[in-house]
Protein backbone atom coordinates (compact mmCIF):
# COMPACT_ATOMS: atom_id res chain seq x y z
CA UNK A 1 0.00 0.00 0.00
CA UNK A 2 1.16 3.19 -0.68
CA UNK A 3 0.56 5.42 2.05
CA UNK A 4 1.18 8.83 0.06
CA UNK A 5 -1.96 8.06 -2.30
CA UNK A 6 -4.13 5.43 -0.35
CA UNK A 7 -7.04 7.88 2.15
CA UNK A 8 -9.28 6.33 4.33
CA UNK A 9 -12.57 7.12 5.23
CA UNK A 10 -14.42 5.33 8.00
CA UNK A 11 -18.30 5.77 8.75
CA UNK A 12 -19.43 4.97 12.12
CA UNK A 13 -22.56 3.31 13.23
CA UNK A 14 -25.97 4.43 14.39
CA UNK A 15 -26.79 4.83 17.86
CA UNK A 16 -30.16 4.16 18.97
CA UNK A 17 -31.59 7.40 20.21
CA UNK A 18 -30.58 11.16 20.63
CA UNK A 19 -29.66 10.86 24.20
CA UNK A 20 -26.59 8.42 23.58
CA UNK A 21 -25.50 10.49 20.59
CA UNK A 22 -25.37 13.62 22.27
CA UNK A 23 -23.86 12.50 25.59
CA UNK A 24 -20.17 12.28 25.21
CA UNK A 25 -20.17 9.52 27.97
CA UNK A 26 -22.50 7.21 26.28
CA UNK A 27 -22.67 8.37 22.51
CA UNK A 28 -21.68 5.41 19.86
CA UNK A 29 -21.37 7.14 16.83
CA UNK A 30 -17.43 8.70 16.70
CA UNK A 31 -16.27 6.20 19.57
CA UNK A 32 -15.34 2.83 20.54
CA UNK A 33 -12.37 2.34 18.36
CA UNK A 34 -12.60 4.77 15.35
CA UNK A 35 -10.53 7.94 17.61
CA UNK A 36 -8.01 4.92 18.21
CA UNK A 37 -7.61 3.91 14.46
CA UNK A 38 -7.57 7.08 13.46
CA UNK A 39 -4.82 8.13 15.40
CA UNK A 40 -3.04 5.56 14.69
CA UNK A 41 -3.29 5.65 10.91
CA UNK A 42 -2.06 8.87 10.77
CA UNK A 43 0.92 8.01 12.71
CA UNK A 44 1.71 5.52 10.26
CA UNK A 45 1.34 8.46 7.10
CA UNK A 46 -2.18 6.94 6.19
CA UNK A 47 -5.08 10.14 5.60
CA UNK A 48 -7.81 9.44 7.69
CA UNK A 49 -11.47 11.21 7.85
CA UNK A 50 -13.91 10.26 10.32
CA UNK A 51 -17.03 12.20 9.27
CA UNK A 52 -19.86 12.60 11.29
CA UNK A 53 -23.33 11.47 10.09
CA UNK A 54 -26.11 13.74 10.74
CA UNK A 55 -28.76 12.76 12.94
CA UNK A 56 -27.92 9.18 13.27
CA UNK A 57 -30.26 8.00 15.54
CA UNK A 58 -32.53 8.67 12.74
CA UNK A 59 -30.20 7.41 9.88
CA UNK A 60 -31.33 8.96 6.74
CA UNK A 61 -29.87 7.45 3.52
CA UNK A 62 -29.74 11.02 1.58
CA UNK A 63 -28.50 12.76 4.00
CA UNK A 64 -25.88 10.54 4.71
CA UNK A 65 -25.16 10.50 1.53
CA UNK A 66 -25.03 14.21 0.86
CA UNK A 67 -22.78 14.69 3.93
CA UNK A 68 -20.38 11.67 2.89
CA UNK A 69 -20.08 13.13 -0.86
CA UNK A 70 -18.09 16.24 0.39
CA UNK A 71 -15.29 13.84 0.65
CA UNK A 72 -13.20 12.47 -2.16
CA UNK A 73 -13.78 8.86 -2.89
CA UNK A 74 -11.01 7.10 -5.83
CA UNK A 75 -9.09 4.23 -6.29
CA UNK A 76 -6.76 4.21 -3.57
CA UNK A 77 -9.69 5.11 -0.88
CA UNK A 78 -10.56 2.51 1.85
CA UNK A 79 -13.91 2.43 2.95
CA UNK A 80 -14.09 1.34 7.14
CA UNK A 81 -17.82 1.01 7.90
CA UNK A 82 -19.07 0.14 11.49
CA UNK A 83 -23.10 -1.34 11.90
CA UNK A 84 -25.29 0.85 9.71
CA UNK A 85 -22.44 3.04 8.50
CA UNK A 86 -21.68 -0.34 6.88
CA UNK A 87 -25.27 -0.68 5.51
CA UNK A 88 -24.84 3.42 3.92
CA UNK A 89 -21.57 2.37 2.37
CA UNK A 90 -22.86 -0.66 0.19
CA UNK A 91 -25.76 1.23 -0.42
CA UNK A 92 -23.53 4.10 -1.84
CA UNK A 93 -21.11 1.65 -4.03
CA UNK A 94 -24.24 0.21 -5.25
CA UNK A 95 -25.77 3.29 -6.37
CA UNK A 96 -22.75 5.27 -7.50
CA UNK A 97 -20.73 2.47 -9.32
CA UNK A 98 -17.85 4.03 -7.85
CA UNK A 99 -14.87 1.85 -7.63
CA UNK A 100 -12.53 1.68 -4.55
CA UNK A 101 -9.29 -0.01 -3.39
CA UNK A 102 -10.54 -1.48 -0.14
CA UNK A 103 -14.02 -2.05 1.73
CA UNK A 104 -14.26 -3.18 5.08
CA UNK A 105 -17.20 -3.73 7.08
CA UNK A 106 -17.22 -4.08 11.00
CA UNK A 107 -20.02 -5.98 12.55
CA UNK A 108 -21.68 -5.41 9.45
CA UNK A 109 -26.17 -4.76 9.58
CA UNK A 110 -28.69 -5.60 7.30
CA UNK A 111 -32.03 -5.95 9.15
CA UNK A 112 -34.16 -3.23 10.00
CA UNK A 113 -36.11 -2.90 13.28
CA UNK A 114 -39.33 -3.61 12.87
CA UNK A 115 -41.15 -0.68 14.78
CA UNK A 116 -38.29 1.68 12.94
CA UNK A 117 -39.53 3.50 9.76
CA UNK A 118 -35.58 5.11 9.38
CA UNK A 119 -33.96 2.04 9.50
CA UNK A 120 -36.51 0.22 7.25
CA UNK A 121 -35.88 2.54 4.88
CA UNK A 122 -32.07 3.27 5.54
CA UNK A 123 -31.48 -0.83 5.48
CA UNK A 124 -34.41 -2.07 2.72
CA UNK A 125 -32.02 -1.83 -0.66
CA UNK A 126 -31.11 -4.28 -3.23
CA UNK A 127 -27.29 -5.55 -2.49
CA UNK A 128 -25.28 -4.54 -5.86
CA UNK A 129 -23.69 -7.73 -6.95
CA UNK A 130 -21.04 -5.90 -8.89
CA UNK A 131 -19.60 -3.96 -6.53
CA UNK A 132 -17.22 -6.86 -6.04
CA UNK A 133 -15.89 -6.34 -9.16
CA UNK A 134 -14.87 -2.65 -8.20
CA UNK A 135 -13.41 -3.26 -5.25
CA UNK A 136 -9.62 -4.71 -5.18
CA UNK A 137 -10.39 -6.19 -1.25
CA UNK A 138 -13.21 -6.35 0.43
CA UNK A 139 -13.07 -7.80 4.31
CA UNK A 140 -15.91 -8.27 7.13
CA UNK A 141 -15.44 -8.72 10.46
CA UNK A 142 -17.47 -10.61 12.81
CA UNK A 143 -17.63 -12.14 16.46
CA UNK A 144 -18.24 -15.56 17.78
CA UNK A 145 -20.96 -13.50 20.28
CA UNK A 146 -22.57 -11.10 17.39
CA UNK A 147 -26.13 -11.29 17.67
CA UNK A 148 -28.26 -13.06 15.72
CA UNK A 149 -29.40 -10.61 13.40
CA UNK A 150 -26.11 -8.95 13.20
CA UNK A 151 -24.89 -12.72 11.89
CA UNK A 152 -27.67 -12.95 9.40
CA UNK A 153 -26.61 -9.55 8.34
CA UNK A 154 -23.38 -10.76 7.88
CA UNK A 155 -24.46 -13.46 5.73
CA UNK A 156 -26.45 -11.58 3.23
CA UNK A 157 -23.81 -9.29 2.39
CA UNK A 158 -21.46 -11.95 2.02
CA UNK A 159 -23.65 -14.05 0.17
CA UNK A 160 -23.71 -11.15 -2.42
CA UNK A 161 -20.23 -9.48 -1.75
CA UNK A 162 -17.67 -12.73 -1.01
CA UNK A 163 -14.88 -11.15 0.81
CA UNK A 164 -12.86 -12.73 3.36
CA UNK A 165 -14.86 -13.18 6.76
CA UNK A 166 -12.78 -12.55 9.80
CA UNK A 167 -14.49 -13.82 13.33
CA UNK A 168 -12.77 -12.24 16.72
CA UNK A 169 -13.88 -14.10 20.09
CA UNK A 170 -15.54 -12.08 22.35
CA UNK A 171 -16.07 -8.83 20.37
CA UNK A 172 -19.77 -8.79 20.21
CA UNK A 173 -20.99 -5.33 17.93
CA UNK A 174 -17.54 -3.83 17.75
CA UNK A 175 -18.24 -1.63 20.56
CA UNK A 176 -16.17 -0.30 23.35
CA UNK A 177 -18.69 -2.18 25.74
CA UNK A 178 -18.14 -5.56 23.99
CA UNK A 179 -15.06 -4.94 23.44
CA UNK A 180 -13.81 -3.90 26.65
CA UNK A 181 -10.68 -1.50 25.06
CA UNK A 182 -10.74 0.90 22.40
CA UNK A 183 -7.61 -0.82 20.20
CA UNK A 184 -8.97 -3.05 16.94
CA UNK A 185 -5.27 -3.88 15.98
CA UNK A 186 -6.48 -6.57 13.70
CA UNK A 187 -8.01 -3.93 11.67
CA UNK A 188 -5.19 -1.65 12.14
CA UNK A 189 -3.25 -5.04 10.41
CA UNK A 190 -5.76 -5.17 7.43
CA UNK A 191 -5.40 -1.65 6.61
CA UNK A 192 -1.57 -1.25 6.96
CA UNK A 193 1.56 -3.70 6.26
CA UNK A 194 4.30 -3.55 9.28
CA UNK A 195 7.92 -3.64 8.74
CA UNK A 196 7.92 -4.88 12.21
CA UNK A 197 5.40 -6.94 14.07
CA UNK A 198 6.65 -7.87 17.78
CA UNK A 199 5.67 -9.56 20.73
CA UNK A 200 6.86 -8.67 24.31
CA UNK A 201 6.67 -9.66 27.46
CA UNK A 202 6.61 -6.94 30.49
CA UNK A 203 7.30 -9.51 33.74
CA UNK A 204 6.19 -7.53 36.85
CA UNK A 205 6.76 -7.47 40.48
CA UNK A 206 4.61 -6.36 43.82
CA UNK A 207 6.68 -3.87 44.04
CA UNK A 208 6.03 -2.23 41.17
CA UNK A 209 9.37 -2.90 39.38
CA UNK A 210 8.98 -4.63 35.93
CA UNK A 211 12.24 -6.75 34.18
CA UNK A 212 13.67 -4.96 31.33
CA UNK A 213 17.45 -6.54 29.47
CA UNK A 214 19.98 -4.77 29.77
CA UNK A 215 22.02 -5.30 26.25
CA UNK A 216 25.20 -2.89 26.81
CA UNK A 217 27.93 -3.63 24.64
CA UNK A 218 26.20 -6.26 23.10
CA UNK A 219 23.83 -4.74 20.88
CA UNK A 220 21.10 -1.48 20.37
CA UNK A 221 19.78 -0.31 21.72
CA UNK A 222 21.18 -0.30 25.19
CA UNK A 223 18.14 -1.50 26.88
CA UNK A 224 14.58 -3.09 25.67
CA UNK A 225 12.05 -6.12 26.88
CA UNK A 226 12.15 -9.61 26.20
CA UNK A 227 10.49 -10.95 23.33
CA UNK A 228 10.69 -10.97 19.46
CA UNK A 229 9.23 -11.13 15.88
CA UNK A 230 5.54 -12.83 15.64
CA UNK A 231 6.13 -15.51 13.12
CA UNK A 232 3.77 -15.94 10.11
CA UNK A 233 0.61 -17.87 11.35
CA UNK A 234 1.50 -17.06 15.02
CA UNK A 235 -0.64 -15.27 16.85
CA UNK A 236 0.24 -12.76 19.64
CA UNK A 237 0.26 -14.93 22.28
CA UNK A 238 1.49 -17.77 21.05
CA UNK A 239 4.51 -15.90 19.96
CA UNK A 240 5.31 -14.55 23.09
CA UNK A 241 4.99 -17.73 25.05
CA UNK A 242 7.66 -19.09 22.47
CA UNK A 243 9.77 -15.86 23.13
CA UNK A 244 9.64 -15.97 26.51
CA UNK A 245 11.07 -19.99 26.56
CA UNK A 246 13.53 -18.74 24.02
CA UNK A 247 14.61 -15.67 26.31
CA UNK A 248 13.90 -15.99 29.52
CA UNK A 249 13.89 -20.05 29.96
CA UNK A 250 10.57 -20.33 31.68
CA UNK A 251 7.40 -21.55 30.66
CA UNK A 252 4.40 -19.38 30.77
CA UNK A 253 0.76 -20.55 30.39
CA UNK A 254 -1.59 -18.23 28.50
CA UNK A 255 -3.63 -17.74 31.95
CA UNK A 256 -0.78 -16.22 33.14
CA UNK A 257 -0.36 -13.25 30.57
CA UNK A 258 -2.32 -9.88 30.53
CA UNK A 259 -2.57 -8.69 27.34
CA UNK A 260 -2.98 -4.84 27.74
CA UNK A 261 -2.41 -3.22 24.27
CA UNK A 262 -0.09 -2.55 21.60
CA UNK A 263 2.16 -0.07 21.10
CA UNK A 264 2.66 1.59 17.28
CA UNK A 265 5.86 3.34 16.07
CA UNK A 266 7.31 5.08 13.17
CA UNK A 267 11.19 4.68 13.27
CA UNK A 268 13.72 4.76 10.87
CA UNK A 269 10.44 5.12 8.09
CA UNK A 270 9.33 2.28 9.28
CA UNK A 271 6.29 0.99 10.87
CA UNK A 272 6.15 -1.14 14.24
CA UNK A 273 3.57 -2.71 15.94
CA UNK A 274 4.17 -4.46 19.33
CA UNK A 275 1.85 -6.71 20.85
CA UNK A 276 2.10 -6.00 24.87
CA UNK A 277 1.32 -8.59 27.43
CA UNK A 278 2.16 -8.41 31.39
CA UNK A 279 3.44 -11.67 34.01
CA UNK A 280 3.18 -11.05 37.31
CA UNK A 281 6.09 -12.83 39.07
CA UNK A 282 7.94 -12.53 42.33
CA UNK A 283 11.07 -14.73 40.90
CA UNK A 284 13.96 -12.46 41.52
CA UNK A 285 16.50 -14.08 38.94
CA UNK A 286 15.87 -15.78 35.10
CA UNK A 287 18.26 -17.61 33.32
CA UNK A 288 18.74 -14.53 30.36
CA UNK A 289 20.95 -15.81 27.47
CA UNK A 290 21.64 -12.72 25.83
CA UNK A 291 22.99 -9.83 26.68
CA UNK A 292 23.81 -8.76 30.75
CA UNK A 293 21.08 -10.32 31.84
CA UNK A 294 17.86 -8.95 33.06
CA UNK A 295 17.38 -5.66 35.94
CA UNK A 296 14.36 -5.33 37.56
CA UNK A 297 13.87 -1.39 37.78
CA UNK A 298 10.76 1.08 38.65
CA UNK A 299 8.95 2.59 36.07
CA UNK A 300 10.72 6.02 36.46
CA UNK A 301 14.25 4.18 36.07
CA UNK A 302 13.09 2.45 32.84
CA UNK A 303 11.85 5.53 31.58
CA UNK A 304 15.31 7.19 31.81
CA UNK A 305 16.63 4.48 30.14
CA UNK A 306 15.01 3.51 27.18
CA UNK A 307 14.95 4.58 23.83
CA UNK A 308 12.61 7.36 22.89
CA UNK A 309 11.00 5.06 20.10
CA UNK A 310 9.83 2.70 23.35
CA UNK A 311 7.56 5.16 24.21
CA UNK A 312 7.52 3.83 27.41
CA UNK A 313 5.21 6.18 29.05
CA UNK A 314 2.04 5.10 26.83
CA UNK A 315 3.03 1.56 28.15
CA UNK A 316 3.50 2.47 31.16
CA UNK A 317 -0.13 3.65 31.86
CA UNK A 318 -1.36 0.72 30.53
CA UNK A 319 0.84 -1.14 33.06
CA UNK A 320 -0.29 0.58 35.91
CA UNK A 321 -4.51 0.27 34.99
CA UNK A 322 -3.82 -3.63 34.92
CA UNK A 323 -5.20 -4.90 38.61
Amino acid sequence: MDNKKTKCIIIHGCPSDVEKAMNPESRTYDKHWIPWLKRNLILLGVETETPLMPDPWEPNYRKFKAEFEKYEVNENTILIGHSCGSAFLVRWLGETGRKIFKLILVAPWKIPDKDDEFRKEFYTYPVDEEIKSRIGEIVMFTADDEEDEGKESLKILHQSLGGTIIELKGCGHYTFIDMGTEEFPELLEIIVRFDNRKALIVPINSKHQILIQDRRGYKKPDWGFFGGEIEEGETPTQAVIRETKEELQIDVRADELKYFGTSITMWNECKNIRYMFSYHTEREKFDVLEGKGGLWLTFEEVSQRLDDKDRFDEIADSLKKIK
